[in-house]
């Protein structure tokens, strides 16, 4: 297995196809996947077809991503697309998307895009070594749930939802075949090389919670009875010592206080999912990006802007498995939050330059998405915000 990434910010999307085709063939030959990403600036349709066009039969899957992208050479600020690819003369991949459908429950699709997928590769009946999953955004739950329930087991997940500069921007989804406003996208591998992975947050829960005592879908309405914002409000203010106008930035200002639930443990230590205040609406509640339950424990979580630069290159070593075997990474798939990455936008060279010494100079590529997907060590598949997913191959 050998991998290879290309970027350009060439902002014609026939040109930048081209351009990364250019730069890729020199890498390697014959790709068994390309894992596309781009800026919303780009006519998305027109690059899809383009890459379809200049590799004929190859699976391909992407999203649009937030501002920018992060490859092994830095971080590129949009318009901007570039390409991670492998070539890997025994091993098999495929992609399907799915778009959503009105009279068609998302589980449906899910489990179709993974059917669909598993038979691209050509290897049906075996499990894949590790699915990619790029949605848009709002019910990767769901989808999550599915393809647990389909495949039986928890496998690996590297997955990132689509984005785009605003919360309220255009973003897509994309495979060999089609593009979406709306859907489901999923890649699986069945690589000849050795897959390790690691997924997690870096923030640390404060003394302050609550049980969710009500939500609606992704709106979260009440903590012990007490309308939700106000409680949030509180607890903001109690802890940063500054005032918060609920109906000014909140996404921004939330960014290092989000909302966590405990996930598990691991050595006696708690792990947690985190959700993402998005904003207060009309009604006085709160938009999540992801969702709470009835009944769990929303933890008020803490981070810092340094942690957002160290922790990328913190869920790379994880992954590395120092502990097994001495490191050698072929290559690399990460997904970081945009939440995260408008924070600490500035200094996203130091992010990049952080993992390149965690993968040994290894080839990654990097989006920044609307949600991220991942499995924890203790066997969780979850959908969090303000999140890292890593995903590496290595020589077997």
């Amino acid at each position: 297995m050998k991998i290879a990434t290309a970027c350009t910010q060439n902002p014609d999307a026939v040109d930048a196809a081209q351009t990364l085709a250019r730069t890729l063939l020199g890498r390697l030959k014959a790709p068994k996947l390309l894992m596309l990403y781009c800026t919303e600036q780009y006519d998305v349709d027109a690059l899809q077809q383009a890459m379809v066009v200049l590799f004929p039969g190859v699976p391909i899957i992407g999203c649009t991503t937030c501002c920018g992208v992060m490859t092994q050479a830095g971080y590129t600020e949009g318009p901007t697309a570039a390409v991670w690819a492998c070539s890997d003369e025994k091993g098999s991949y495929g992609t399907s998307l799915v778009p959503h459908q009105a009279h068609r429950p998302i589980h449906e699709s899910a489990r179709i895009a993974l059917n669909q997928a598993i038979e691209e590769s050509g290897r049906c009946g075996e499990l894949p070594k590790l699915i990619a999953l790029h949605s848009t955004p709002g019910d990767e739950e769901t989808t999550l749930a599915a393809i647990r329930e389909e495949l039986g087991v928890s496998v690996p997940v590297i997955g990132g939802s689509a984005a785009a500069d605003t919360v309220g921007g255009q973003w897509a989804i994309f495979d060999n075949k089609q593009t979406a406003r709306s859907g489901i996208a999923i890649s699986v591998f069945y690589p000849t090389a050795r897959v390790s992975y690691s997924f997690h947050s870096g923030y640390a829960a404060t003394t302050k919670k609550a049980i969710v005592t009500e939500v609606r879908g992704r709106t979260l309405v009440s903590l012990d009875h007490k309308p939700a914002s106000m409680v949030y409000k509180g607890w903001y203010e109690e802890e940063t010592g500054q005032k918060l106008d609920l109906g000014d930035s909140l996404f921004a200002r939330s960014t290092l206080y989000p909302l966590g639930t405990q996930t598990g443990k691991i050595h006696g230590l708690p792990y947690y999912t985190l959700s993402h205040p998005m904003f207060v609406n009309q009604d006085g509640h709160m938009e999540l990006f992801s969702q709470i339950a009835v009944g769990q424990t929303a933890h008020f979580m803490t981070g810092t802007s340094e942690g957002l630069i160290a922790r990328a290159s913190r869920v790379v070593e994880s992954a590395n498995d120092h502990a097994l075997r001495t490191p050698q990474p072929l290559g690399g798939l990460a997904i970081y939050c945009a939440g995260c990455m408008l924070h600490v936008k500035d200094r996203l060279d130091q992010v990049a330059d952080n993992i390149n010494t965690a993968l040994y100079t290894a080839p990654f590529v990097c989006p920044f998405t609307f949600g991220e997907q991942g499995l924890f060590k203790g066997g969780e598949l979850s959908h969090g915000n303000l999140m890292i997913s890593a995903v590496l191959f290595h020589k077997d």
